[in-house]
């Protein structure tokens, strides 16, 4: 089971800051998930749609000029970081899974991810629950991911569909889709779920695990990778329940 740290290792340290963002990468997690919104020309890395509960700002942080943005202060401390600062931190150690919350251009957007490919060597999973959103970058990718990215030094984007519901038929919106992940809520998912999952050659990827009994329970029923705010917790259990496993 894959261990994403939610928005970094934001347990302990403000999520989707550079310092919960370092913090991941110490405990050696397989990959870590951040928010973006488009802002301008560039892309921050930030959760709400609105500033006022974590910065020193107020209103809706993709309706600010870019320069307005920047002077913010997560908790009066660090700056928003922007998605290509955290893609040079990362590089390819992890997996960087993007969720996109807000853009304004889905070509830009490419563009700028393309660029964080060829410069840090990223390894990337693109998320959303905005699944109309999620198909236009997903072809809009399509074109530079054949040309520029099938080498050996460079890595293929992967594509995740985010959900909060139970669908009746359980994962055949990622097969429609067209993505490799369905992403969906702990609390909705089942053993039928991800069954159908594997037979259509899905993972499944549940969001946000911070309790014991539900991680022993998605262990049971075979997810592939969790979310977690507390990445060295689930570390530690998994390990601990494949010691158990192995005697």
């Amino acid at each position: 089971m894959l261990v994403i740290a939610h928005r970094g290792f934001s347990s302990q340290y403000t999520e989707n800051t550079i310092i919960a963002f370092q913090q991941a990468l110490k405990l050696e997690v397989d990959a870590i998930e951040l928010d973006i919104h488009q802002v301008e020309h560039e892309f921050l890395v930030f959760h709400d749609p609105y500033v006022n509960t974590l910065t020193n700002g107020e209103g809706r942080i993709f309706d600010m000029p870019l320069d307005q943005a920047r002077q913010l202060r997560v908790k009066d401390k660090e700056p928003i970081p922007t998605l290509g600062e955290v893609a040079a931190l990362i590089g390819n150690r992890v997996i960087l899974n993007i969720e996109v919350k807000s853009l304004q251009s889905v070509q830009e957007f490419v563009v700028y991810v393309k660029h964080l490919i060829a410069t840090h060597q990223c390894r990337v999973v693109i998320s959303s629950f905005d699944h109309p959103l999620l198909m236009a970058i997903k072809a809009s990718f399509s074109d530079f991911t054949e040309a520029d990215l099938l080498s050996e030094e460079a890595y293929p984007v992967e594509f995740a569909a985010l959900i909060a519901h139970a669908p009746f038929d359980h994962a055949k919106y990622a097969s429609s889709l067209g993505v490799l992940i369905a992403g969906t809520d702990w609390n909705t998912v089942n053993a039928d779920f991800v069954d159908d999952a594997h037979r259509r050659g899905k993972k499944v990827w549940c969001y946000t695990v911070n309790h014991q009994e539900t991680l022993l329970e998605l262990l049971d029923i075979g997810v592939d990778g969790i979310f977690t705010d507390r990445p060295d917790w689930a570390m530690q259990l998994i390990t601990q329940r494949a010691s158990v496993g192995s005697q």
